[in-house]
């Protein structure tokens, strides 16, 4: 009865906007948003060949998250997978955004420039105060972008100016938030604190783990704490170019509850992520534009174990450390030929390196000793682009676009700290040329139609090559290379904006993870193919001046080939969701805002025990409300999970050896902002 409550309150949303949309009288409304990821230069969004989602500052406030992942977690299209609360990391393991059920296939950029590092890009570390707003591009963009973007690209843009303002808030499970923001005409910065207590359970009970002796232990973890400090600020050298830096720092401290395991009823589990990313941004605003970043990421997780026979915690050992360091560098320009057609031109460089510890454990029983050892990786990336516009008629398009992409010197070298016994491994140079043809007629001033194919590909993380804590090496491990197709509709009408998505792809060489053994927890890569054929139906309706609602729906069937430990790839098996559904209502009058969001996932499928059995439905809830009783003033309220549900976070279900996370209890938070 309760399900199909929650369910009803979403259809009757969707219902209301539907019908409300189609007969209201609105004002003719703007719908159609100027974007600049999808063909890495400035477009409408409907003459734009791709499906983009903008979400703009209203709703970054309106979505109540301290950080981009809070706010990107219930865009259509988008599975946001996480472990722990808030889309907060844990180890190596971070919280991330499937796209179009592409695993691990997102590109995440800052004002334009990649922040991935070894598949990672820390998400929760991006504070929204700091975010004017997000561009989705849904589909593969590996061709204007380069590797990771076989399901899509986010960028995220941040404030020109600042207002200056202070916020502070506090909620339930000992949450609380402060933070600043001061901005002048060339210099802004933003600064926040954040701090959690102890929320219990974060994994369901049920889960059972295989022990030395072949038995089952129950096995769980309890989040205890956390904290997040963070500041970005900015300054404006002169009309073409600026100077940024982000700095972040994230701790949180973690029980794992284990009856028998290693004889150990828990392990204290310490987490602590520095990162920093300095970036030049040129612009001289008749076509060159380019920049230059610096980046790191430090991750390092201690552990504490406490001995069930004697009673004694043992002294905190360093599980694992990695530091891991980018160089980015592009330089473009875009032309004008005749009257119409635009001929984009532009090269970039990517330097990765990687430096890498893990502690050796002792024998148990036939568990083979694993001794401590360091890694130092590295490999550079050289990419050439293309894209020609071509107007063919007045109005009829053709994009023609093009990379050429070329690996060098993927080295990586280990040490066993002990022995001193050191292994150097060359992976070797690889060349991958990926193109795209895109098709747009413009059937009227307020409707297009489009179609696009075109060539992807990832290359494997440096880590999942060479090794690191917990994963095996493969020094064979295969670039993904993926065909994408898509074709599209796109309709402004009144205050209706209408977009209609048909899409395909086919990847070959999936980069996936299987685990090598359930006792030592080792985890191999290996290649396999994955597919998914979909539709994605979205509507954004402008009912008055108060009222706004959206609604969206997507369909697909995401899958993968099965592979075994020997690399032997099995059967077609579905991952990820089949079915998603987004619904939202905002109402804005006077001094009140408010905003009810709605995502609820279908048709889930346990990848762990080979998509055999399904994952419950997920239903994710937020409600936020603001007042303002004056322009320096602001009072807001939100509460997340409104239906206080145990909805797991990542495709995995309850099972031997797995772990199903849980969200976070209905949780609250509210607070006052003063802006002067």
């Amino acid at each position: 009865m309760k399900k199909s409550v929650k369910i009803g309150i979403i259809a009757a949303l969707s219902t209301f906007s539907f019908f409300w949309g189609a007969t209201a009288s609105a004002a003719e409304y703007q719908l159609d948003p100027v974007i600049v990821t999808a063909q890495r230069m400035e477009n409408h969004d409907l003459d734009t060949p791709a499906t983009v989602e903008v979400i703009h500052r209203e709703k970054i406030e309106q979505s109540g998250g301290g950080s981009a992942f809070e706010v990107l977690r219930n865009s259509l299209g988008v599975f946001a997978s996480t472990q722990l609360p808030n889309g907060i990391s844990m180890g190596s393991m971070t919280s991330k955004i499937n796209i179009r059920g592409v695993d691990k296939g997102t590109l995440v950029m800052v004002d334009g420039v990649p922040m991935n590092q070894d598949a990672k890009y820390n998400l929760e570390d991006i504070g929204a105060e700091a975010i004017d707003h997000i561009e989705i591009v849904r589909g593969g963009g590996s061709v204007l972008y380069g590797s990771e973007a076989t399901g899509g690209v986010i960028n995220i843009i941040t404030r020109e100016h600042l207002q200056n303002s202070v916020k502070v808030s506090v909620g339930n499970y000992d949450k609380q938030r402060y933070s600043a923001n001061v901005g002048t005409e060339k210099f802004n910065a933003s600064a926040y604190y954040e701090h959690r207590g102890d929320i219990g359970h974060i994994t369901s009970t049920t889960t059972k783990n295989k022990v030395m002796g072949g038995g089952y232990s129950s096995r769980w973890y309890n989040y205890d704490k956390g904290e997040d400090k963070g500041i970005f600020w900015n300054y404006k050298i002169n009309d073409n170019l600026k100077f940024s830096h982000n700095f972040v720092n994230t701790q949180n401290t973690i029980y794992q509850m284990d009856n028998s395991y290693l004889k150990s009823p828990y392990q204290k589990k310490m987490y602590e992520d520095t990162n920093n990313t300095f970036l030049l941004n040129y612009d001289d605003h008749k076509g060159l534009t380019g920049y230059a970043s610096y980046g790191t990421q430090e991750r390092n997780y201690d552990q504490d174990t406490y001995n069930k026979k004697t009673g004694a915690i043992s002294e905190a050992i360093q599980y694992s450390w990695r530091k891991g360091h980018n160089t980015n560098l592009n330089l473009q320009k875009v032309f004008n030929i005749g009257k119409e057609d635009t001929f984009l031109f532009g090269a970039s460089f990517k330097r990765e390196d990687m430096d890498v510890k893990s502690a050796g454990t002792k024998k148990m029983g036939n568990t083979p000793a694993k001794p401590a050892k360091t890694g130092t990786y590295n490999r550079d990336v050289y990419s050439l682009y293309a894209s020609y516009n071509w107007h063919m008629a007045e109005k009829d398009q053709m994009i023609f676009n093009a990379r050429e992409t070329f690996v060098r010197r993927a080295n990586g070298t280990s040490q066993e700290i002990v022995s001193g016994k050191v292994t150097d491994s060359v992976q070797e140079n690889q060349q991958k040329f990926t193109p795209e043809v895109q098709y747009l007629h413009k059937i009227n001033d307020k409707s297009t139609i489009y179609a696009k194919a075109g060539k992807s590909f990832r290359l494997p993380e440096l880590t999942k090559i060479f090794g690191g804590a917990a994963m095996l090496p493969n020094i064979d491990l295969k670039p993904e290379h993926g065909t994408h197709y898509e074709l599209g509709y796109k309709l402004n009408q009144g205050n209706t904006s209408w977009r209609v998505a048909l899409f395909h792809y086919n990847i070959k060489d999936s980069i996936q993870s299987f685990s090598g053994s359930p006792i030592t927890g080792d985890v191999e890569y290996q290649n396999t193919d994955s597919k998914n054929t979909g539709i994605e139906i979205s509507a954004d309706i402008h009912h008055n001046d108060y009222l706004d609602t959206s609604w969206g729906i997507a369909y697909g069937n995401p899958t993968e080939r099965s592979v075994d430990s020997a690399g032997v790839v099995g059967d077609w098996i579905k991952t990820n969701n089949r079915l998603q559904f987004t619904s939202a209502i905002r109402y804005h009058k006077d001094k009140w805002s408010s905003a009810l969001t709605a995502n609820y996932l279908g048709y889930r499928a346990n990848k762990n025990d080979y998509g055999k059995t399904h994952v419950k439905p997920a239903l994710f809830t937020d409600l936020d409300v603001s007042y303002e009783p004056g322009k320096a003033h602001r009072v807001f309220f939100h509460v997340n999970n409104l239906f206080n549900r145990d909805d797991y976070t990542t495709v995995t279900a309850p099972a031997d050896d797995t772990f199903a996370y849980i969200t976070q209890g209905r949780n609250f938070i509210m607070g006052y902002e003063f802006k002067f």
